[in-house]
């Protein structure tokens, strides 16, 4: 039965060679014939209509694919390319600009690099001594900042002066820049000796104490005096 089905298409063939044996043989052929047409016919009616069923998927599957294919092109061209966003700059990363790496700079005069290398040794020596000998919170950090902020900024200020103009161009009351920041770098000098002067007071103050304790106790007529 399955052999018949899967070539019912190709038996159509037996119709007009059937319909011709019912002249030949008799009229007790026209039944088998009619049924064998009608048998013929819808097979071959089902077969055309899972032929066209399959033809048209096909078609669909074909232009599914080729609608595909030509998608990914279009999409390619026509799509916007997000913008990256800018490598940020971690500031809190970047070195400060500080005496010594200022003073290395050759753009500085050499009176000027002389005094500035000189207020980074002094600040540097004052601060050691402070700390020491326990001054005020307040005195160390004012030394602080003349190390590491005041100064510095003198000189980037010098720094910045148009080319040639720092001798040449008078800033203020007559003075040039240069003139200025060897005035600035001075001032700062002087701060720092001036903290350094007044906390020298205590280890002077420590030291005339225990001058004291010792003389109460140890001169003449001090309550450790031995008689002979």
């Amino acid at each position: 039965m399955t052999s018949i089905r899967l070539h019912r298409s190709h038996w159509w063939l037996l119709i007009p060679a059937g319909w011709a044996l019912v002249g030949v043989v008799g009229h007790w052929l026209v039944l088998p014939m009619v049924l064998l047409t009608v048998f013929l016919g819808t097979g071959m009616s089902r077969h055309g209509r899972a032929a066209r069923l399959q033809c048209r998927r096909d078609h669909e599957e074909r232009h599914q694919q080729h609608f595909q294919a030509g998608q990914a092109p279009w999409e390619q061209r026509h799509t916007v390319a997000t913008p990256q966003p800018a490598p940020r700059v971690d500031l809190a990363k970047q070195e400060p600009d500080t005496l010594t790496s200022l003073t290395a700079l050759s753009d500085l005069p050499t009176d000027v690099r002389q005094r500035a290398q000189r207020l980074e040794h002094e600040c540097s020596e004052t601060l050691t001594y402070l700390r020491k000998h326990g001054a005020p919170t307040a005195q160390v950090f004012e030394v602080e900042q003349i190390q590491t902020d005041f100064g510095p900024q003198a000189l980037r200020s010098y720094l910045a002066l148009a080319p040639g103009s720092a001798d040449t161009t008078e800033v203020l009351d007559g003075k040039t820049g240069h003139q200025l920041i060897i005035e600035q770098l001075d001032l700062l000098l002087n701060q720092v000796a001036a903290h350094l002067h007044r906390a020298a007071r205590l280890g002077t103050d420590e030291l005339l104490a225990n001058h004291r304790f010792l003389t109460e106790k140890f001169g003449p007529g001090g309550d450790s005096e031995l008689t002979i």
